[in-house]
């Protein structure tokens, strides 16, 4: 049998300065060639499979997206393979559920919490990365934990001290989700609507914003086994305010789901030295035609909020000291940080591959004006009734949106992670430009998120 190998490229269209295009970015060690296991206490590892028609072995094939159990090298494998995979081939639906409109719905559902956290001998349980859906899709080395980060993990084009040490600040705004419950108002065709009325238990990530820590209030804690009546007592007080968690509507449905919900910080290493676990106590819907819900969290510690306080603080000055020259570079890149699988926090580095624009009309355009308009009134004030129309014009209006795509590796459980992708430029002051990661289409082999397109 013989056949033809034909590639196109004038899909991928990059919308932003890419005059480092030659560049990609290089992920130096970490490839374990040849190793299926590196030493005990590594878990989180790349597992190589072979194509099942050239007989290729690789760390990175694709799956038959039927029964995701057929690993191939591209789409030209898959063609000459499908005359000899048909008669095997079937439909899977204990992956299928992650799928939902040809694209992955990246949380990861557990049997139950225990299993993340602990196993034999005291370490955590990583379950079947070479079952995971998105295995074959990118490669599991590419992550790199929080605190083996380096310079020489960045794109040659953008290799500055500077940038790190902002990834490192805005990583700290990076929590992981933990959803204990599926509520029964789940509609049919939801990816977990199998799991209705159960503890069946998913990951996500999400990041926090702390609007003021000045602004809260103390309340009786009535949340049922907090774990902090072993040391504050069974009755004790929380502090609740304005520390919300943004992450995908998919992930949280409803204030059932929300009452069974915990939001891990810090969660950088295995060890979980200096995690702080707290609670979800209110849902905040948002229009539709999103995929971005929020929630308030409980606070059981002042000195946690003022540790979040100077955390801000910090990110803000770091990112103040990288020069617009590189932040016009960082616009080529996609930086994900995320918790993959439910893991301590990883980040991964990819391409913005092209930018299109949907959902523009009149009424669209006209909604982008005021909405930045209102966030340039913000930004010059300042002033908190400045940032609550900005932001109730923000969730209440339809606005255009960007969709962009980009090749970042994510996984299960990247669901709801910060996007970091250059800079906005917005009344004199530079800020970042941060969406949160959304899905994984299967056709184009590509990430996407939305955000709104704003106009002077």
């Amino acid at each position: 049998m013989t056949a033809k190998r034909e590639t196109n490229s004038s899909h991928s269209v990059v919308v932003f300065d890419a005059s480092d295009a030659s560049s990609r970015p290089k992920i130096p060690g970490n490839k374990f060639k040849n190793y299926r296991y590196v030493k005990n206490t590594e878990i989180f590892l790349p597992v190589e499979h072979i194509c099942a028609f050239c007989g290729k072995n690789s760390f990175n094939l694709k799956s038959c997206t039927r029964c995701w159990w057929a690993k191939y090298c591209d789409s030209f494998c898959q063609r000459n393979h499908w005359p000899q995979h048909r008669a095997d081939c079937r439909e899977d639906p204990s992956q299928k559920l992650f799928f939902k409109g040809g694209r992955i719905v990246e949380f990861d559902l557990f049997s139950g919490t225990d299993v993340l956290e602990a196993g034999p001998f005291g370490r955590r349980i990583f379950l079947g990365l070479d079952k995971c859906p998105k295995n074959g899709h990118n490669n599991h080395a590419d992550f790199i934990g929080v605190e083996e980060f380096t310079t020489q993990h960045l794109p040659q084009s953008i290799q500055y001290d500077v940038v790190t040490d902002y990834l490192k600040a805005e990583s700290q705004m990076t929590v992981r989700v933990l959803v204990n419950w599926t509520s029964k108002n789940r509609p049919d065709g939801d990816a977990c609507a199998n799991y209705r009325n159960t503890k069946k238990a998913r990951t996500a990530s999400g990041t926090y914003i702390l609007d003021d820590a000045n602004d809260f209030v103390s309340k009786q804690c009535l949340i049922p086994n907090c774990h902090y009546s072993k040391e504050l007592g069974e009755v004790h007080t929380y502090f609740e305010g304005d520390l919300k968690i943004f992450t995908n509507k998919h992930v949280l449905f409803d204030d059932e789901e929300l009452r069974n919900t915990v939001v891990d910080f810090f969660y950088n290493s295995d060890d979980r030295q200096g995690v702080v676990r707290e609670y979800g106590v209110q849902l905040f819907y948002t229009k539709p035609t999103t995929d971005r819900t929020f929630f308030k969290l409980s606070v059981h510690k002042r000195e946690f909020l003022e540790h979040l306080l100077d955390l801000e603080v910090k990110r803000s000055s770091t990112f103040q000291k990288i020069p617009p020259a590189i932040l016009q570079k960082m616009s080529a890149y996609a930086i994900v940080i995320s918790h993959p699988h439910g893991l301590p926090k990883k980040i991964s580095i990819g391409r913005v591959i092209r930018v299109t624009e949907e959902n523009l009309s009149d009424e669209t355009v006209a909604n982008a004006k005021t909405v930045g308009r209102l966030e340039k009134e913000w930004f010059a004030s300042r002033s908190k009734e400045g940032y609550w129309r900005y932001m109730q014009a923000l969730g209440s209006l339809n606005m255009p949106m960007y969709k962009v795509w980009y090749n970042t590796p994510t996984c299960q459980g990247s669901s709801g992670a910060p996007v970091l992708f250059g800079a906005r430029h917005n009344n004199g002051v530079w800020g970042p430009y941060t969406a949160y990661h959304t899905a994984f289409e299967c056709d184009s082999n590509l990430n996407y998120f939305k955000v709104g397109r704003f106009m002077d």
